[in-house]
C-alpha cells in the first residue's frame, strides 16, 4: 500500500511540476534583442580592446630543395656551391673535441665526431667542403694518407 501511495505522490508532484514549468512564459526568446530581419544572435560582446588580427599571407618563396633542406637541419652554414677540399693532416683530441691539426698552426674543427674519432692519432686524407666562418670540415670522406 505504501508503494501504490508513493509512486501516486511522485506522480502528482511531476504534474504540478511540469505544468508550472511550462506556464511561466511561452514567448522565451534565448536572443531578446532579434530582430526578424537578423540572422541570429551576436555570441560575442566584443569591446575596444579586441580587435581582430588577420591571418598572414601566405610566402610567395620557392619551396626549399631536398638538399637545402638537409643542409639547414644539420645547421650548417655551407653553400651549396661551395668546392670540396682534400686537407692531409693528423686527427689529435683537443679537449672533448676531435680536429684535424693540418700545419704546425692550422687546425680544422670536424663536423662528424664519430668519423674522426676512429682515425685518432692518424696521418689522414679528409675530403669535405670548409666553412670558413666557423673554420668547420664538413666531412665526406675520411680515409689514412699513404
Amino acid at each position: 500500500m505504501k508503494r501504490g501511495a508513493s509512486t501516486l505522490l511522485g506522480l502528482a508532484l511531476f504534474l504540478l511540476l511540469s505544468s508550472w514549468a511550462f506556464s511561466q512564459d511561452a514567448t522565451f526568446q534565448p536572443c531578446p534583442d532579434v530582430t526578424p530581419d537578423t540572422l541570429g544572435c551576436e555570441p560575442v560582446a566584443w569591446s575596444q580592446l579586441q580587435e581582430p588580427v588577420p591571418l598572414p599571407e601566405p610566402s610567395t618563396a620557392p619551396a626549399p630543395s631536398p638538399e637545402q633542406q638537409s643542409s639547414q637541419s644539420t645547421g650548417s652554414q655551407v653553400q651549396p656551391d661551395t668546392p670540396k677540399q682534400s686537407i692531409k693532416g693528423i686527427i689529435v683530441r683537443q679537449g672533448e673535441k676531435f680536429v684535424l691539426k693540418a700545419g704546425d698552426n692550422t687546425t680544422y674543427q670536424l663536423d662528424d665526431q664519430n668519423k674522426a674519432r676512429q682515425y685518432q692519432d692518424k696521418q689522414v686524407n679528409v675530403v669535405g667542403v670548409l666553412d670558413a666562418d666557423s673554420n668547420t670540415l664538413h666531412i665526406e670522406t675520411i680515409e689514412l694518407a699513404s
